[in-house]
Parts: C-alpha cells; structure tokens; sequence
C-alpha cells in the first residue's frame, strides 16, 4: 500500500484519538470507552480502504482507456497532430500572407482595400499551436533517430520493436 496507505493512517490515528477525546467526555464506563475507540477506529480504516480502492479502479480505468487508445488501428489519430499543425500554418499563411498580398496587387492596381490581416492571432493560439509543433517535432525526431524508450514510444505512439530486428 505504501505511501498511500501511511498518509491515511497517520490522519486516521489523530482522527480516532480525537473523537476518543470527545467520547471520554460523555461515556463513563472503561469498557465502552475502548469499545467506542475500537469501532470509530474500524469504520476509519473501512472508508480508508474504500478510498483507495476507489482510486485505484479510477487509475486502472484510466490506463486501460489510454492503452486503448495507443493501441486502435485508427490511424487519423496518429496524423492529429500533423493536421493541426498544418491547419495552423494555413491560418497564418491565409492571415498574414494571402491577404496582404491580395491588399497590396488591389493598391497596385489602383483598388482600395484594407491590407491588414484579419485579426491578430492571440497569445493563447501561439502558444498552444507552438507547443503542438513543438511536440510532434521532437517525437518525430526521437522516432526517426529509432530510440525506442518507453517515454518516447508513448509521446510517438509507435509500438515497440522486436529485439531480433535490430
């Protein structure tokens, strides 16, 4: 159970022997007293347990969608990143080159038009679309150099090769 388990029993401990104080305060036999104790301190423990089952089944629920998902034969979700990636570049180009440039043969042509983009892109979509680029980059780096950690087959989602292949 380990840390887990010593985190809640230590909170466990004070707890019991705080209601035990408060429980001296009303209960006048010894006997009832260590029962009471004895009691509050088994319910602490069962909804401990109850817990870290719980949170248990959340954690392997959790990997078992993950390695569902590492392991479907869909292969759009291994171009998701791409898409985005050039998605985003045609955003920008559309914004701050197609536009300009539309802008700027109208004037040439004696046509006024506005030749600013559209709308400056927020901070916010630089940086998510950066740290996309940034990610896929990097894993189609570690990839294509054929390092097979453990880390970097789970950020490229490539499955892992056989030893006689190397």
């Amino acid at each position: 159970m380990g840390w887990f388990s010593s985190l809640f029993s230590s909170g466990a401990g004070t707890l019991v022997s705080s209601i035990g104080e408060v429980a001296d305060r009303f209960i006048e036999s010894p006997d009832e007293k260590s029962a009471f104790k004895l009691q509050v301190q088994q319910l602490v423990q069962q909804r401990d347990s109850e817990v870290e089952q719980s949170l248990r089944k959340e954690l392997e629920s959790k990997e078992r969608i993950l390695v569902a998902e590492l392991n479907q034969g869909d292969s759009y979700t291994k171009r998701a990143r791409p898409t985005v990636v050039y998605a985003g570049l045609v955003f920008i180009g559309i914004n701050y080159v197609v536009f300009p440039l539309i802008g700027r043969f109208a004037q040439a042509f004696g046509v006024q038009v506005d030749a600013t983009p559209l709308a400056d892109f927020p901070v916010d979509f630089w940086a998510a679309w950066g740290g996309i680029c940034a990610t896929w980059s990097i894993g189609r780096s570690l990839e294509k150099r054929g390092n097979q950690a453990p880390l970097t087959r789970l950020t490229t989602g490539s499955k892992p090769v056989s030893k006689l292949l190397e």
